[in-house]
Formats: C-alpha cells, sequence, structure tokens
C-alpha cells in the first residue's frame, strides 16, 4: 500500500464509524487494481475502482458481502476539507458505481453476492451560455484558455483533450480547419470536427512555439490536471465577477454546451451521436428537452447566389427551403 493512500485512509479513519482495512483487504485491492491494468482497462478506470473500493474498504469487511451490501445502502459521504463524515447520503448514482466495482472485487475472488440495483436518479443538464464560456477562455491564461476553447468548439471529453488519450499535435488538420480525436468508452470512429479560424489561428500558434512534432501531445500533464486547473480558474473569476451562478459550471459542461448547439444546428440526434462519440442514441437524446423554447430564436439569411450559399453553410447555416423566386433560405441558432 502507497505511503500516500495509508495516509488517506488514517486521516478518514479518525471517524468512530470507520476503521482501517486489514493489511490482507488492502493487498487483495491491489491486485484486483493490477488485474485490470492487464485487462487493458485505462488508468481513470482503474483509479475509479480504487477509490470507491478503498470507500468501502473503510466502511465494511470486503470479504463479506452481507456487510458490504449495508454499508453500500447506508453510505454516508466524507468531507472533501476536514475529512470527516458527514449526514449526506450517496446519490443512487454513486451507490450503483460501487456496486459494479464491489461486484468486479466478488467476481475475482469467488465471493457469492447479488447485486443490488439502485435506480440511476434524473440529472439536470443546463449547459452555461456562450457569453460565460467565452469569459472564462478570456479569464484563462496559457493553454489552459486554449483548451477550454477546443472543448466548447469540438465537445472532446476533457480526457479527449489532455492525458494519455488527449490530442496530439498530428490531430489538427489546418488545411480543412478540422480537429480528429481518440474516441473512448468504446465509440465508433468520429469524423473530424470543424473549428474556427481564431482558434486554428490559436492552435497552429501554439504548436509552432513550443516546437510540437506530430506525435507530440499537444498539453502534457495527466488527464485530472486540465479539470484541477479550470476550477481554480473559473472560481477566480466567479470571485471577481461576484457571480455564483459561475462557480456552478463544470468542466463537462462545455461539452453539453457543445452537443446542444450541434442539435440545433442540425436538428438530427443521429448525426450529432456520430458526431460527438456517444455509443448509446439515448444519451443524445437525452439533451433533446433543452431545444424546447428556442424557436424564433434563429438568424435568417436568404441569398441567390451560390457561391454565398457556400459561404452560409460554412457558417454554421442550414438550408430550409428555395422561394418560387429562387431565393435559398438558411437558419442557424443565434
Amino acid at each position: 500500500m502507497s505511503a500516500a493512500i495509508r495516509t488517506e485512509l488514517l486521516a478518514q479513519t479518525n471517524n468512530k464509524t470507520l476503521h482501517e482495512p486489514p493489511i490482507q483487504t488492502l493487498l487483495r485491492i491491489e491486485q484486483l487494481l493490477i488485474y485490470l491494468e492487464g485487462k487493458g482497462r485505462r488508468p481513470n478506470t482503474v483509479l475509479a475502482y480504487k477509490k470507491n473500493l478503498y470507500a468501502l474498504a473503510i466502511r465494511a469487511d470486503l470479504n463479506n458481502p452481507t456487510s458490504v451490501e449495508l454499508a453500500i445502502a447506508r453510505y454516508k459521504c466524507i468531507d472533501s476539507k476536514t475529512r470527516k463524515l458527514t449526514d449526506r447520503a450517496a446519490s443512487n448514482n454513486y451507490k450503483s458505481k460501487l456496486c459494479d466495482c464491489y461486484a468486479t472485487y466478488c467476481k475475482l475472488y469467488g465471493l457469492t453476492w447479488e447485486k443490488p440495483i439502485y435506480q440511476p436518479q434524473p440529472t439536470s443538464i443546463q449547459p452555461p451560455s456562450k457569453e460565460q464560456i467565452e469569459m472564462l477562455i478570456s479569464a484563462a491564461k496559457g493553454a489552459l484558455s486554449l483548451k477550454i476553447q477546443i472543448s466548447m468548439e469540438t465537445g472532446l471529453r476533457p480526457i479527449e483533450v489532455q492525458g494519455e488519450i488527449g490530442l496530439k499535435a498530428k490531430d489538427v488538420h489546418p488545411e480543412q480547419s478540422t480537429i480528429t480525436a481518440i474516441s473512448v468508452k468504446g465509440c465508433n470512429p468520429r469524423p473530424p470536427i470543424k473549428i474556427s479560424p481564431e482558434l486554428l489561428t490559436r492552435l497552429t500558434t501554439y504548436i509552432r512555439t513550443h516546437g510540437k512534432q506530430p506525435i507530440d501531445t499537444l498539453f502534457t500533464g495527466r488527464a485530472r490536471g486540465y479539470g484541477e486547473s479550470f476550477r481554480r480558474a473559473r472560481n477566480r473569476l466567479a470571485q471577481k465577477l461576484n457571480d455564483p451562478t459561475i462557480k456552478t459550471i463544470r468542466l463537462y459542461d462545455l461539452r453539453h454546451y457543445y452537443v446542444t448547439k450541434q442539435l440545433m444546428r442540425i436538428q438530427n440526434a443521429e448525426i450529432v451521436r456520430q458526431i460527438i462519440g456517444h455509443k448509446n442514441l439515448n444519451t443524445t437524446q437525452k439533451y433533446m428537452h433543452l431545444l424546447a423554447g428556442t424557436s424564433g430564436e434563429w438568424i435568417v439569411e436568404g441569398t441567390t447566389d451560390k457561391e454565398r450559399a457556400k459561404q452560409l453553410l460554412t457558417a454554421d447555416f442550414t438550408y430550409q427551403l428555395t422561394t418560387p423566386d429562387g431565393t435559398m433560405l438558411f437558419k442557424k441558432p443565434k
């Protein structure tokens, strides 16, 4: 067991209702992590298993499924600052993740356990406004500002921007003004994603000034580092503007913003699913309710010139119809 993990356990077990797990249990957890790594599970997945199994190990005997099942049902969260146990119950979503991790533990060590079912609680998706994201881009410094703009314009997951499977210099295509990325979560390969001239200029300048070779990752550091630096910059901006709503913006909300924008523009959930890399269409369709109430919020333009029509399509306008006098009508969300 690493010193850092042992220190964290000791801090948590200051609570009388928690206990330091026996060494044998800790060794079993470490062995399971090695097993997962050998099976090709991604580092972030292995880390999640580590955290969840340790969280259970300080609450119950992992070799006693009945004890673990009760611990999950009664699970109370720990305050991240004081490391004290709170009265706040874990969500069903988190309990379901704990069950998945423990089910793997049981399978590996031959324990019989009927996994309980915790129905996921519906989550509310409320993307930030374009103005809020642009304020974050302006307030952030250096590479962080660039990463936020990439997330806004491409909808890439944070781990697809920075980390082991993050963007490489070769994934930026100046001739086509596009970015491609490695898909995660078992998704099919995604098509190149169009980016603005401004972002393309920033990216090519960054690649040139940092001497990035095609196989080099654009942004060094752990995948988690992006989220940590984003939260610090976001909190500073919220404090500076005295606007608590900015503090509620999560890094993943930039992806939500992109998905919603594409649904408004394309009006076809299946095409959007392919662009953003959702494995299931149902995931994409969860965003459809956000389009309610947006009717009328469109920029409409008509032209009889074919070259102008091409320009409008490039500018994210969508063709609607051609009038009897030959005028082609286009629209895009404001």
